[in-house]
């Protein structure tokens, strides 16, 4: 006798011979005998793949290696930044690729894989560095398995969501009252895990708003300036133009006797809004973390 549709869903969950893809083409056929469309739409993200990087789930967030690739000797090696905060946001790997485009990774025979940049990413990164060389993110493939495991664990916690609540497709189909119950199960679910699976239907808003306290260190306003100032060539010309200028203002206020501080901050918050106006460039990203962090962490 057939298993009910949910119970087949956590066999396959549990079971290791059964595919990733598998899985979530069955929570599919779950989901839309259901009605259930905020679990189609996670589903089809990771079976189609994520129009945009910018609202990933966290596991598909990697923390890899920045490397170049040297023509002259063939091989991949490490670079250097000279921020720690620009080199963690060069190394972050945000994997938006269909589940079944990375099956052939993960059963390949190598133990890793490179998520290579933009044409626009490539050249930033190039003239930052005045190297014609390519830039990639190298990534374990352990990493790429971690988002499967991730998506195994998810589907198999909602499967068991539904049947704690009496959901379970006898005959491959699901009774008025299975479709009612399992509609806020479902929403609940999907709430409690927004900070894993992300916003499923990218509709989340994100603000820079910050409420700052303390005293603003002035020193870090000079590193933020002196560690800005080569990198301005790779950024937009618009942008360059009014960063160079807020620069410039930082430059010469903390270097009084007595700075400004209220000054400084109106700065640093003129800078921030100049670059998330250039959003995608990593020069722009980098800038931008190190300017919120500088506010944010003041004491």
């Amino acid at each position: 006798m057939a298993l009910p549709l949910v119970i087949e869903l956590q066999s396959m969950a549990v079971s290791r011979e059964t595919s990733v893809v598998q899985l979530v083409r069955t929570a599919k056929l779950v989901a839309a005998k259901l009605g259930l469309s905020d679990a189609t739409e996670w589903i089809d993200k990771e079976l189609n793949g994520y129009a945009s990087r910018a609202n990933l789930p966290n596991y598909r967030i990697l923390s890899g290696e920045c490397q170049a690739f040297n023509p002259y000797n063939g091989r991949w090696i490490q670079t250097q930044f000279p921020d720690a905060e620009f080199q963690r946001i060069c190394s972050e790997a945000r994997i938006g690729q269909p589940l079944g485009s990375m099956e052939s990774i993960i059963t390949s025979d190598s133990d890793h894989a490179f998520m290579h940049f933009d044409f626009e990413q490539q050249q930033i990164l190039q003239r930052l560095f005045r190297e014609q060389m390519k830039f990639a993110i190298r990534i374990a493939r352990s990493q790429l398995e971690g988002i499967y495991d991730a998506v195994r664990n998810l589907t198999l916690d909602w499967s068991l969501k539904l049947e704690q609540a009496g959901v379970l497709g006898e005959n491959m189909t699901f009774t008025l009252t299975e479709k009612q119950e399992a509609k806020p199960v479902s929403q609940q679910f999907f709430i409690q895990n927004a900070g894993v699976v992300g916003n499923v239907t990218d509709s989340a808003t994100v603000t820079n708003n910050q409420t700052v306290h303390g005293s603003l260190s002035v020193d870090r306003v000079r590193d933020l300036v002196q560690q800005a100032k080569p990198m301005l060539s790779a950024l937009p010309s618009d942008t360059a133009a009014e960063a160079s200028t807020l620069l410039d203002e930082l430059d010469s206020e903390s270097r009084k006797q007595s700075p400004n501080e209220g000054k400084l901050r109106g700065a640093l918050k003129s800078l921030l809004t100049v670059c998330e106006g250039a959003a995608g460039n990593l020069v722009a990203s980098g800038i931008t973390t190190a300017v919120t962090a500088l506010l944010t962490q003041s004491t």
